[in-house]
């Protein structure tokens, strides 16, 4: 499925807990195997609290809640934490992947306190303007 996502939109799990805000989504050049647990794309999520970036299989974004002003995943911070989801995969280390280029959003919402504090991205981490 394809998502609406936008840079600077805050991401929560299923639980509520904010992860962070949408920064990249990496598609993996290669075969996706599923049963290997190598995904065909990751969502890059940016913490600028505890500075932690984490990668997200796209699968594990919630396709109930598209179009809402926030992405939701369908794992909890506890699966995060267990997944190990900050390790960089093998193929964005590798430079073996495509890089989607997100549009830019305030990530600002009306609807209420879930989503009122994210913080833009700095200039260094934003994706680069193409010419």
């Amino acid at each position: 499925m394809t998502h609406n996502l936008k840079q600077n939109l805050p991401v929560l799990t299923a639980d509520e807990y904010k992860l962070g805000q949408v920064h990249t989504v990496y598609h993996r050049e290669e075969t996706a195997k599923p049963e290997s647990i190598l995904f065909s794309s990751y969502l890059m999520v940016v913490n600028m609290t505890i500075g932690d970036d984490y990668y997200v299989p796209t699968t594990y974004i919630d396709d109930t809640r598209d179009g809402e002003a926030a992405v939701w995943l369908t794992l909890t911070h506890d699966d995060i934490k267990e997944k190990q989801l900050t390790r960089l995969p093998q193929f964005v280390a590798n430079d073996q992947f495509t890089e989607e280029k997100l549009a830019k959003t305030d990530a600002t919402s009306e609807k209420g306190d879930a989503y009122d504090k994210v913080m833009p991205l700095p200039p260094n981490l934003s994706a680069a303007e193409e010419d």
